[in-house]
């Protein structure tokens, strides 16, 4: 049932509208899709044609670990499609019968709605190529605003769990890091190295509990901001350094997943081998740079679209906050390596998007936040000054 609630959402997301059967790639290819207990029996009793019943009752299976929230899941078929997914690209059970009886995941997706000491929220998912085209020329910065909407909540919709104690600032704190980001009067390197920064500054402030020194630093101007160094400037050992855990940690990944696989592995081809390796990178650089001369804005817009959706560096987990900028390096730093990788002899802005969208298909729909501070630390990469060299790249 749908209400009327007050959110805060990103100011793109009115207008992010599904492509259906237009999309190069379906959110359902892929990936086994979970339904809930409640979906999944819906489903069951449908009325509906002969054709659509043979899909659902062939596709549906119950999930080996059961529960409310996911109790079966469709599982992708031969071609990596969805069961119900049509030649055409539309869902079977969208056209014959309509939205309202899509399971909540699918009838929801990109959009996630979350839940923060009272304040709804809702944005998109960087794993949706439509709301990446959204992102591609837009020149502003991206703003946030509350907005009267009305949604279907999924059944369950619970407020994270608080491992950090914010004072009441849990917002105030989150825009002050995509502020950071949003500096443009640095190169986009440098912004993530001062985020880096008053990262650790805020984790000491919050450790102390001390609420005076929160508001000054939540206080403070962009001027404190400038940057240390000129980090779009190639330095060798940064490069080399950064390539090396790059590859390492993409290698890793694709021994995992499948999402990035074909593009983590066209990277790893092109720079695999020390010998050339960063001529080879400075030329496929610069070949990005020059082709998208907007890119960093678009590359703003991804990272602060993940940090919004994800509730950056607040995540429903034990994490400590330096743990969460790792993760969130990792995130830019593959970026960087498959689009810079990937892209060496492409100009279409249709491969760029999906290089992009398959990445947060992986991060998005899996626990790699939880875990990519730990992958780093197994690949060679532990130390604060290891960390810089990925975000040099």
């Amino acid at each position: 049932m749908k209400e009327t609630h007050t959110y805060r959402i990103p100011d793109y997301f009115p207008y992010f509208a599904c492509k259906m059967g237009a999309c190069r790639n379906a959110c359902c290819q892929g990936w086994p899709v979970s339904i809930t207990l409640q979906n999944y029996f819906d489903l069951l009793g449908l009325e509906c044609s002969p054709d659509l019943r043979r899909r659902l009752d062939g596709g549906m299976h119950i999930a080996d670990n059961p529960s409310p929230e996911h109790y079966a899941q469709f599982s992708p078929r031969y071609d990596g499609n969805c069961p119900l997914r049509m030649e055409d690209g539309r869902c079977a059970l969208h056209a014959d019968i309509g939205e309202h009886v899509l399971p909540d995941i699918c009838r929801l997706y990109p959009r996630g709605i979350r839940l923060e000491k009272g304040q709804l929220e809702c944005s998109c998912a960087g794993s949706c190529e439509g709301v990446l085209e959204l992102f591609l020329h837009r020149e502003a910065p991206m703003e946030f605003i509350e907005k009267e909407m009305d949604l279907t909540h999924p059944p369950q919709l619970e407020e994270r769990s608080a491992y950090f104690e914010t004072m009441g600032r849990d917002w105030e704190i989150r825009h002050h890091f995509i502020r950071i980001l949003q500096n443009r009067t640095m190169p986009l390197a440098e912004r993530m190295l001062v985020l880096g920064r008053r990262v650790h500054r805020m984790d000491a402030v919050m450790q102390a509990k001390d609420a005076s020194a929160l508001d000054a630093l939540l206080a403070e101007t962009d001027e404190p901001f400038q940057p240390s160094s000129a980090a779009d400037v190639l330095h060798t050992e940064h490069v080399q350094s950064g390539l090396w855990v790059a590859e390492k940690l993409t290698a890793l990944l694709d021994s995992r997943h499948n999402s990035i696989q074909e593009y983590g592995e066209a990277a790893l081809a092109y720079f695999g081998g020390d010998e050339g390796s960063l001529e080879r990178y400075s030329a496929a650089r610069k070949h990005l740079e020059t082709t998208f001369p907007d890119w960093e804005n678009f590359f703003e817009h991804m990272m602060v679209n993940h940090m919004f959706f994800a509730q950056f560096p607040f995540q429903d987990r034990p994490e400590s906050l330096q743990q969460e900028y790792t993760a969130l390096c990792a995130v830019y730093m593959l970026l960087r390596f498959l689009t810079i990788g990937c892209m060496a002899d492409k100009t279409a802005e249709e491969d760029l998007i999906d290089i992009c969208a398959a990445l947060f298909r992986l991060i998005e729909h899996t626990s790699f936040d939880r875990y990519a501070a730990l992958m780093l630390k197994s690949v060679g990469c532990a130390s604060p000054a290891e960390v810089e060299n990925l975000i040099r790249l």
